[in-house]
């Protein structure tokens, strides 16, 4: 089987950056890819996972910068933003895929909508590394030298990164499934054209009440906190990564009044968008 291509260029939204292609898996080390393969930061619609073996610096994902405190686990979802600094010295490797890598009909998809909720960073102690670097050695081993049913090998090591990932990081994922888990996917699908509580309470076949009760009581927020919070992440990313106008912004959003807008953005940025632009611009020489 020929090995794809999945660092062709393609557009993403108006930021631009690479896609990779679906169902495929990429396994590389780390220190083939110090330099990244298009300008940072950048962000993809595929899942990355960087394990570092060793090395330090820092990765930088959604405007949180996290020192790299080698052996550590770095979990990028699709869509966010991300750049990274790192010792030339450093070595780990990096896992990409899509939902579409995993088997069909198979439990291991189940998996893949926790992913989700995982941290972004976690720490690994001495004998949860070894199983780490275990698994991971053996992907890159079927990726590189591809013996038969290599991408089964592959499929499968993806799902056990996951299921130790979820469980050893159990705790953060713990308030997902029923009700809210499905409320944050469907916040997910439609936050840039839904903003009220009444919609996904009728997608979810229950009564607003219920909803906000639910809310309240699995994740200690509400509808409209974690909807403006998706949106508004979303429009930090724009204005940071791209030269969109801020009435433009909006309307991705679902926002219909610019002015309502910039007070939504002056409100919990605690300054306004043009302001926050140009300090995004200064911090990607940094």
């Amino acid at each position: 089987m020929p090995k794809k291509n999945l660092s062709k260029p393609v557009p993403l939204e108006e930021l631009g950056n690479q896609l990779a292609q679906r169902g495929d898996i990429r396994v590389e080390r780390l220190e083939e890819r110090l330099e990244p393969r298009v300008p940072f930061p950048h962000r993809h619609d595929y899942f990355q996972l960087l394990v570092v073996y060793a090395g330090r610096g820092w990765h930088e994902i959604d405007f949180q910068r996290h020192p790299v405190r080698a052996p550590q686990v770095f979990m990028m979802k699709p869509g966010q933003v991300h750049s990274w600094k790192l010792a030339a010295n450093s070595k780990g490797i990096i896992v990409e895929f899509t939902e579409e890598s995993l088997p069909k009909n198979s439990f291991l998809l189940d998996l893949v909508p926790k992913a989700f909720a995982l941290p972004d960073v976690w720490k690994l102690g001495k004998s949860e590394f070894a199983v780490w670097k275990n698994k991971l050695e053996v992907m890159r081993n079927e990726y590189e030298s591809r013996p038969s049913y290599y991408e089964a090998c592959l499929q499968n090591h993806v799902g056990l990164l996951l299921i130790q990932a979820l469980r050893t990081q159990g705790e953060s994922v713990s308030f997902h499934g029923g009700i809210a888990d499905q409320f944050k996917d469907l916040v997910e699908q439609h936050f840039r054209k839904e903003h009220g509580l009444s919609f996904y309470a009728k997608e979810l076949k229950i009564t607003p009440k219920q909803l906000s009760a639910v809310l309240q009581q699995k994740l200690h927020r509400s509808a409209k906190e974690i909807i403006a919070e998706r949106c508004l992440l979303e429009a930090k990313r724009m204005l940071a990564y791209s030269a969109t106008p801020v009435a433009d912004i909006g309307y991705a959003l679902g926002f219909d009044d610019p002015n309502y807008f910039s007070r939504f953005l002056r409100q919990n940025l605690r300054m306004n968008a043009s302001l926050f632009r140009e300090e995004a611009q200064k911090k990607k020489g940094n």
